[in-house]
Parts: C-alpha cells; structure tokens; sequence
C-alpha cells in the first residue's frame, strides 16, 4: 500500500499546484465571442516554444487573426511559458492538444488558455458533459472536437456551443468530410474547421458549408511571411461574398 499512497499523495499535490496556477491566471477571455460575427476568423497556429512567438503571435493579431492556437500543449510546453504568451499576445488562446480529463483542463487554464478541445470520440456522455461544465467554470469555452455524425450528435446531447471539426485519419477526401460535418451542425452552435493545405480555397470550401472560423495549420504558415499568409486569409474571410453570416445561416 505505501507505493500506492506514495503515488496519489503526488497526483493529488501536482494537481493542486496546477490548481494554484490556474487560479493566479488573469480571467480567461471570451473566446466564442471572436467567433461569432459576420466575417469568417482566421485561426493561426503558433508553436509557444519558438523564440520570438510573442512578436510572431502579436504579428498574426496585426494581420486580423482573431485567435491564436497554441499547437504545442500543456504536456509539452511549460505553463508559465504559455501563460507569458498568452498575456503578452492581445487575442484569445485556443489549445490544440485534447483536453480529456479535469487534470488537462485545470493545466490549460493554468497556462493560460481560454479556449479548450475536447474530444468527443474518446469520452463517455457523462465524461464530455462533465468537462464541458468543467471548462466554463473556470471561464473559458470548450470546443468539442468531432469527426463523424456520431460524434456530433454526442456533442449536441452535451449542450456544446461550439464545435471544431476535423475528418477522420482514412478520410478520402478529408475536405469532403469536414463540409458533410459542417453542414450538419445547426444554427447557433459556433463552428471551427480546418482550413487544410489549399490556403484560399480550404477557407472557401469551409465558408459555403456554414463555417463561423478556421484554423490555419502551421505547414501553411511555414513560408518566409507567415503574416502575409494570416492576413491573407482574413482579407478573404471579411469578403462579402463569404461574410453574408445571415444568408448562409437562413
């Protein structure tokens, strides 16, 4: 018994120390808020590891991302690092990596994430429910990640007000699979696609098909002028032709 008691005593303390951070965090912001409106948000991924992700971060801002998505997770990066960024980049932090269980999502928050991903595949209903409360409770919104009809029903029955979707890994062609999800979510709940490698036309695909945002990857953003590419893609997202919100939402 003394291993057992050794290993949960530590759980139980790195799990309070977690919970310390996340509480000296400044509010969470309200990150669905930049996702709804008539233009279609741009959301570009930074790697919080990059020595000049502060000025790359605030770079993408200035070219009219309405977010930042954080690629590298709590796991992977340490949380007083994100936590800088995310205070020194003046837009809402979404963090990529899944957050499926309440350690992940206290971690997020203590890193300073406003915005978390929860994966529907992988939680039970009582589970997904359960984390969704989680999240708001501590200020900041879930979007349940969901790769099939299924997964989007669960999303629905847990009361999710925004979901990302992503096709699955033997999708042929993922694109199709994403606008097949993406027509199928219903009026009011906050939609986030993958813009996929096409850029431009990725973005257009996701728009015509009910898209509220999108997330820019970073093989997109791996170019000489990753902000010429951010902004871009949100000069296309503010065209009228693909910000009549009203006439898609009918």
């Amino acid at each position: 018994m003394v291993p057992y008691q050794s290993e949960a005593a530590g759980a139980f303390s790195a799990l309070e120390e977690i919970k310390k951070l996340a509480m000296s965090r400044p509010a969470a912001r309200a990150g669905l808020d930049r996702l709804r409106g008539q233009r279609i948000t741009v959301i570009p991924e930074l790697d919080p590891n990059h020595p000049a992700a502060d000025d790359r971060g605030n770079r993408y801002v200035d070219a009219g991302a309405g977010a930042i998505a954080v690629c590298a997770g709590p796991s992977n990066a340490e949380p007083d690092t994100v936590a800088r960024i995310s205070v020194r980049i003046q837009a809402p932090l979404l963090f990529l990596e899944p957050a499926d269980t309440s350690y992940r999502i206290w971690q997020a928050r203590a890193c300073g994430a406003d915005m978390v991903v929860l994966p529907a595949a992988t939680l039970s209903d009582s589970a997904l429910y359960s984390l969704l409360e989680r999240t708001e409770s501590l200020g900041m919104d879930g979007l349940v990640e969901v790769r099939c009809g299924a997964d989007l029903v669960r999303a629905l029955k847990a009361r999710a007000r925004a979901v990302l979707v992503r096709p699955t890994a033997d999708a042929a062609p993922a694109g199709a699979c994403v606008h097949d999800l993406l027509s199928m979510v219903p009026h009011g709940v906050v939609k986030l696609a993958e813009c996929g490698p096409t850029g431009r036309a990725g973005l257009i695909a996701c728009a015509r098909n009910g898209a509220d945002a999108v997330l820019v990857g970073a093989a997109l953003l791996a170019g000489a002028d990753p902000a010429a590419v951010v902004a871009d893609l949100a000069a296309m997202g503010a065209h009228p032709a693909l910000a009549a919100r009203g006439s898609r939402a009918a």
